[in-house]
């Protein structure tokens, strides 16, 4: 499923400066996704939109937003894992025609359950005029389209046209939520930004079906299967993206220093910005795990399978597996040394940025505390891809399951304390998954050639 990264990959082959910069920063902005470069256009419509409408329509604007945003990755998070196994599976089987009609079931059925659950939470829950409740509900389907073209966007090589899609939505959105601001408010403001989401949509999958389409079939329903087949897989999407919300939530709803928005929707403001500040740090580690980690990888992984399937002789087989592991811990190693000079820089001028961005004490000792929890979730998001890799379905299970009510538990521990605690639930439930997943990919490993000929045995 890594495609689009060995397409990026090739930048890197001519030794150059410029090739090396571009090959990362398309690969940050592909393996961000878009709730991370939402966290950039929130706090960059923040600033912008501070001189045409007042405070609290500004925080109703971010609120919906965010919720938008977190209710679709939950909501989507079920299929994340089980549409990126079928269309490995489609691959595998030399069906990429069969890719595309999967995509817009899925479409379909993701349609209809955000409007449902749209409805529900700003049709009914929020008592706003008719104008704000159409806007929410518009963005929150489109996001929860985009969430599930995110899932098909490995099996890509145009990664120009996935980064245009990207830079031109967001673009436009930012656009036309100032200039509706500018003339009608934070009504317009939310129609503009939900219009920048449907244009990334459209670009997006347009992209998908100009190289996937030429099946017969316009919709296909098959990859329902693999929810019987892999439940599991369901599961660890749901508790992952659940996982990375449940903090917040538990803030909005229990922090001192909550506030009610409109209705059901609330936020806890000295949390939320000191975190999202925290998860856009990880991008650099992101776009190393993309090209370093994941691609080299899935490389060596597909080698070790030819060499198996193809009869290789057993030298073959363990010179294969060795290239695997090898690949495995260099690119790791690249992959914390980036990231820790990215969090350490962070940690050491935190000072600077907080009096630079105007936030509190409070927040800024959260963006600390939280800046360590954010290192530890890429290094968990990369272990969890592999232990995918080495189809160690109850591995991953575990550990999603320990990072979503880790963090819920301790989340909650953290706020019958003090501010001191705040982040600390995040820090902690992050770095246990990350150990359980990484022992489980070294357990897997050790005894990987014999896992392999067991299944085709059996």
């Amino acid at each position: 499923m890594a495609g689009i990264g060995f397409e990026i990959r090739k930048m890197l082959a001519p030794a150059s400066w410029h090739g090396t910069l571009r090959a990362y920063a398309y690969a940050g902005i592909i393996s961000s996704g878009p709730w991370i470069i939402s966290i950039v256009s929130i706090i960059l419509l923040n600033a912008l939109l501070q001189p045409l409408i007042s405070e609290s329509e500004r925080t109703l604007f971010s609120t919906i937003v965010t919720h938008a945003y977190a209710l679709a990755l939950i909501l989507t998070g079920a299929l994340q894992f089980v549409l990126n196994r079928y269309a490995a599976d489609r691959l595998s089987a030399r069906d990429r025609m069969g890719i595309l009609p999967s995509c817009v079931a899925a479409l379909v059925l993701t349609a209809f359950l955000s409007l449902g659950a749209g409805g529900v939470l700003f049709g009914l829950l929020m008592p706003e005029p008719v104008g704000v409740r159409l806007g929410a509900i518009s963005l929150f389907v489109y996001v929860s389209l985009i969430f599930v073209c995110a899932n098909y966007l490995g099996v890509l090589q145009n990664y120009r046209g996935v980064v245009f899609g990207f830079a031109c939505g967001y673009a436009v959105g930012c656009a036309a939520a100032w200039f509706g601001a500018t003339r009608w408010g934070v009504t317009a403001a939310l129609a503009g930004f939900a219009a920048g989401h449907l244009v990334l949509f459209v670009l997006l999958f347009g992209a998908l079906r100009r190289e996937l389409s030429g099946g017969a079939e316009l919709a296909s329903w098959s990859f329902l299967g693999h929810f019987r087949r892999y439940p599991g897989l369901a599961l660890c999407g749901f508790l992952y993206n659940a996982g990375i919300w449940i903090d917040k939530i538990l803030f909005w709803r229990f922090s001192e220093h909550n506030i009610r928005v409109s209705g059901a929707l609330r936020a806890s403001l000295e949390y939320d910005l000191s975190i999202y500040l925290s998860l856009l740090s990880i991008v650099p580690g992101m776009a190393v795990f993309f090209l370093r980690l994941e691609t080299d990888f899935a490389a060596c992984f597909e080698r070790f399978f030819d060499a198996t399937n193809r009869g290789g002789t057993l030298g073959d087989i363990e010179a294969r597996k060795a290239d695997m592991v090898d690949s495995l811990r260099s690119g790791f190693a690249q992959l914390v040394s980036v990231q820790a000079v990215v969090t350490l820089s962070l940690l050491i001028y935190g000072q600077r940025i907080a009096e630079w961005l105007g936030i509190g004490a409070i927040q800024a000792g959260i963006f600390r505390v939280t800046l360590v929890g954010a290192f530890l979730l890429i290094l968990f998001l990369a272990m969890l891809t592999i232990l995918f890799y080495l189809d160690d379905r109850r591995g991953a299970l575990v550990s999603c399951a320990v990072f979503a009510l880790g963090n819920a538990g301790l989340s909650f521990a953290t706020l019958r304390a003090n501010e001191a605690w705040y982040g600390f639930g995040f820090v902690v439930a992050a770095g246990v998954a990350m150990f359980i997943a990484a022992w489980r990919v070294n357990a897997r490993l050790a005894r990987f050639e014999y896992r392999v000929f067991a299944a085709a045995g059996a």
